[in-house]
């Protein structure tokens, strides 16, 4: 039996699960448009492989999202 000389990378490229830009869009609940405008100013990281769709890491869409979470105390109305 050969043995297979190819090597493994044992760490994993994203945290996350990839997602397409219609299902990123339905994972954070925002529109496409919005989130290619967000793209477009790099708010977070994506992935385009040559000649393939934008892959975003559904961590990095986690993360972007703690980071803008505005605290209720401090929302309008909430005195």
């Amino acid at each position: 039996m050969k043995e297979n000389k190819v090597k493994q990378h044992e760490e994993k490229p994203f945290r996350g699960e990839l997602l397409t830009i219609d299902e990123a869009a339905k994972y954070i609940r925002m529109g496409k448009s919005t989130l290619y405008e967000c793209i477009k100013k790099c708010e977070f990281s994506f992935f385009r492989p040559p000649r393939g769709r934008i892959l975003i890491d559904s961590a990095d869409l986690d993360d972007w999202l703690r980071i803008g979470k505005v605290p209720a105390d401090t929302m309008p109305g909430n005195n």
